[in-house]
């Protein structure tokens, strides 16, 4: 599509004047778009579109993902349980001290033995809490060490917040959100300071209401850029505190080493390398059939790793489908399980393309993929379609009329973009689309739909009569409770399964089939599937 321009024009020399006619351009288009697709799949051929520049950047080598695979690492903090990092008195005056030493002028001249006498009751036992392996937040409302659940006497809070703006400007605002001045500010701020009042809760369950009510006037003080997490993260931040105080109470929690806490913090410092999960061994077995290319796109400004499993026995001179599968990142771990079907002589012989982004890039983090499947869909299925298969049908013979195209999750959602926008386009790479556990409802996905566009396969069926592609549409039977906070007024996963196939029916589509996978929640599935629709679309002979 990315070129479209230069398919019409290409096609002024093939159509009757007749075809030129106002109001025609649309049935013209996609009339000889399915003419010159017959004939592609006749000559196995697509029309490549990559500038001199995307060319000339190509490399193609040995495998090199061992170098960056998943490594086992032990987590800083056990993911299972209340961790709580305990500080004694002299842990925080240690801390304190320090503090002291290298920013003096916070303190307004004070010595060091007034500053702690002045702040001692803000010396707290509690210096950090962790719960399945996640810091909890406690917005000043730490538990006491040997708190037993009875009475509670905590500080009210200072009715002054500090409030950044846009990162360098700051100002003060009351709890009611009303904006002070600094000098009204630092002056509630000293007469608490002195003279801090107390509430009294007669046991931890008087507590709870007024503990959920500060979490709640946080939130309010401190949005969270995206608003719909917003509920999401209250009652995360509620269940959370909820945790570290029972855990006090029954004396289960466990201890961690002062200084954990920063050393969680510290980690984020430097951005993680990125990292591939796969099966070491079963990769390996693989290594000496697979090239590794480097292909980059010039409207994504993005290096792609694409690396190419070849069948048993290849073949240069024969002509082989391909297979390929989005999130390289995890999927090119199940090549491995997809060639051994081969090798068994359970399915037939295909190319199997995984794609993946530059190892710099972490391709497990949602960020990238919704950039990738959601933000910038045009231009990756654009790569896809009129850059990279092109440019594996000159180094391969593919047989485009027979091949597989697979994502999952928010790559189902771009699978199903992909099979309704195909007909835009001069190349026909796809005859087989496998959309895996669909993710109509993330928040990362919905933002960039106009409207409900999905839910008219993208126009697909006000351009077009009929649906001539293969569609496999999946997920796990077990998978939608997993993410059930995230759904609000959309469409679970399965609903979403369920109302895709309803529509399809509804135009007549006759070549779409679903399944869900027993047992199984949001991706436990996958290896299954993808050997079982590889021996599905490609029977050995």
């Amino acid at each position: 599509m990315k070129r479209i321009t230069a398919l019409i024009l290409s096609l002024t020399f093939l159509v009757s004047a007749g075809s030129c006619a106002a109001g025609g351009e649309s049935s013209s288009v996609n009339s000889d778009v399915s003419a010159i697709s017959e004939e592609l799949t006749a000559t196995e051929k697509l029309t490549n579109h990559m500038t001199e520049n995307e060319r000339s950047k190509i490399s193609v080598g040995e495998l090199t993902v061992f170098e960056h695979e998943q490594k086992e690492q032990e987590p800083i903090v056990p993911e299972e349980g209340v961790y709580l990092e305990v500080w004694t008195y002299d842990d925080n005056l240690a801390e304190y001290k320090k503090y002291y030493d290298e920013c003096p002028e916070d303190f307004d001249g004070l010595s060091f033995e007034e500053a702690v006498k002045y702040n001692d009751k803000y010396f707290k036992d509690i210096h950090g809490a962790f719960y399945n392996g996640e810091p909890v937040y406690t917005f000043d409302l730490d538990p006491v060490i040997g708190y037993d659940g009875g009475e509670l006497t905590i500080y009210e809070p200072m009715p002054v917040y500090y409030i950044t703006d846009d990162g360098e400007n700051y100002y003060y605002v009351d709890s009611e959100k009303n904006k002070i001045s600094e000098e009204d500010a630092f002056e509630t701020m000293k007469h608490y300071h002195d003279d801090q009042p107390t509430i009294t809760f007669e046991s931890f369950e008087e507590f709870k209401p007024y503990l959920k009510e500060r979490i709640e006037l946080n939130s309010t003080l401190y949005p969270l850029e995206n608003p719909e997490y917003e509920d999401v993260y209250k009652k995360e931040s509620f269940d959370r505190n909820i945790k570290v105080w029972e855990a006090v109470i029954d004396n289960s929690y466990k201890t961690l080493p002062v200084g954990t806490s920063e050393k969680w913090m510290a980690q984020f410092d430097t951005p993680a390398e990125a990292v591939w999960e796969i099966d070491h061994d079963k990769v390996a077995e693989i290594a000496p059939y697979v090239k590794e290319y480097n292909i980059y796109d010039e409207q994504l400004d993005t290096n792609f790793v694409v690396h190419v499993t070849l069948p048993p026995d290849f073949d240069q001179d024969k002509t082989y489908p391909a297979y390929v599968l989005t999130d390289a990142v995890w999927r090119f771990n199940n090549c491995a399980d997809m060639r051994k079907s081969m090798e068994e002589g359970k399915a037939g012989d295909v190319i199997l393309i995984s794609i993946g982004y530059d190892y710099s890039i972490n391709g497990a983090d949602d960020t990238n993929r919704i950039k990738f499947f959601c933000d910038r869909c045009e231009d990756f299925l654009n790569f896809i379609t009129d850059d990279l298969m092109p440019y594996m049908g000159e180094e391969y013979n593919i047989d485009f009329g027979d091949s597989t195209f697979y994502g999952h999750s928010l790559g189902g959602t771009f699978a199903h973009y992909a099979a309704f926008n195909s007909d835009k386009y001069e190349n026909q790479p796809f005859k087989n689309y496998i959309i895996g556990s669909p993710a109509f409802w993330s928040p990362g996905f919905l933002p960039y739909t106009e409207g409900d566009e999905f839910k008219d396969e993208y126009g697909y069926f006000d351009r077009n009569d009929s649906f001539d592609k293969n569609l496999f549409i999946c997920g796990g039977a077990n998978e939608d409770p997993v993410y059930e906070e995230y759904y609000g007024e959309n469409e679970s996963t399965l609903e979403g399964i369920a109302s895709l196939m309803k529509r399809l029916e509804e135009h007549g589509v006759t070549t779409a089939e679903s399944k869900l996978y027993p047992d199984s929640e949001h991706y436990q599935f996958i290896p299954e599937m993808l050997v079982e629709t590889l021996e599905k679309y490609y029977p050995a002979e």
